[in-house]
């Protein structure tokens, strides 16, 4: 009984910090300290015995404090069109990832996140900041516990000239997509998610290069679980945030485990549903179904050219 218990614990940890999360958006009617990206980094830290990304627990919160405030600063000390602040967020976001000595990539959605959105709030930051701290506290006691193994840190060597023409490739693709998606009023093929996933998929060994139409299927069982859960629970229901957003999570990472793919950005899609609007929660899948296919294809371009590290 005990070890049943103490081998779901991570699980159930990664499900309480959502439940938190979300429960303390609707405790304040504030939308802004809904995070999804934090679903992302809780299903890679705690859900795995090996944490989902080359990453110190330290530079895990450094970068996304300091990506979450680079985003808030684009939007209100850059009074430029949407589009292109999105632009210079995701150029921002890739030259800090690859600065960063890390493979953390959930840190370009803090800095493209708040752009999209046009956050200007300090919620967001300390949402960000607190809740992947949260995280990480929640990640060290279960391994000073012996519940996950203690994870070695070794800095990805230093950015080279390649390494930045490469960013810059990613960067120019996912313009690309940027640009139409928000002049065409479908921003969310676009979504900052898609985006971290657009990242990893451009790597060498990503998954994305042998199982395309697993990804696919899962980026959309995850953006529909997450338009349905909100829309029966808090549409028709009226149901507290929280409830559905637990059980969204619940059902992604099953979903996961199931399919044998640990897909973090996958864990953020679901729970963005639940910043957009109701108007979309129906077309919300279609857009991330469309963005998904897009950035894989381009994704594929980028490996063939090989313009991105191992």
């Amino acid at each position: 009984m005990i070890t049943a218990i103490k081998k779901q614990l991570p699980l159930l940890t990664a499900v309480m910090t959502i439940g938190l999360m979300t429960g303390l958006a609707g405790w304040f009617q504030n939308s802004e300290i809904i995070f999804p990206e934090l679903s992302a980094i809780a299903v890679g830290a705690l859900t795995v015995p090996e944490m989902a990304w080359r990453v110190s627990k330290s530079r895990m919160l450094i970068c996304i404090s300091l990506c979450a405030v680079l985003g808030v600063v684009i939007v209100c000390f850059l009074p430029l069109p949407v589009e292109i602040e999105l632009c210079i967020a995701f150029f921002t976001a890739q030259m800090i990832f690859i600065c960063s000595g890390t493979s953390f990539a959930p840190m370009i959605s803090a800095v493209v996140l708040p752009v999209m959105m046009q956050t200007e709030s300090p919620v967001y930051l300390l949402s960000a900041s607190g809740l992947t701290a949260l995280v990480l506290l929640c990640r060290i006691i279960l391994e000073k516990t012996g519940i996950l193994p203690e994870m070695p840190f070794q800095p990805l060597p230093k950015p080279d000239k390649t390494a930045f023409l490469q960013a810059l490739t990613r960067t120019f693709a996912g313009c690309l997509v940027i640009l139409p998606a928000v002049l065409l009023d479908v921003r969310f093929l676009c979504a900052p998610p898609l985006l971290v996933a657009f990242t990893e998929f451009c790597k060498p060994d990503s998954p994305a290069e042998r199982k395309k139409p697993g990804i696919f299927l899962l980026m959309l069982c995850c953006a529909v679980t997450g338009s349905l859960c909100r829309y029966l629970f808090t549409v028709l229901l009226s149901l507290p945030i929280c409830i559905p957003a637990v059980l969204t999570v619940v059902l992604v990472i099953l979903t996961m485990q199931k399919s044998g793919m640990i897909l973090p950005p996958a864990g953020a899609i679901s729970i963005l549903a639940y910043l957009i609007p109701e108007t979309l929660l129906f077309w919300y899948p279609v857009q991330i179904s469309a963005g998904t296919l897009i950035l894989l294809f381009l994704s594929d371009i980028c490996r063939q050219k090989k313009t991105v590290p191992a």
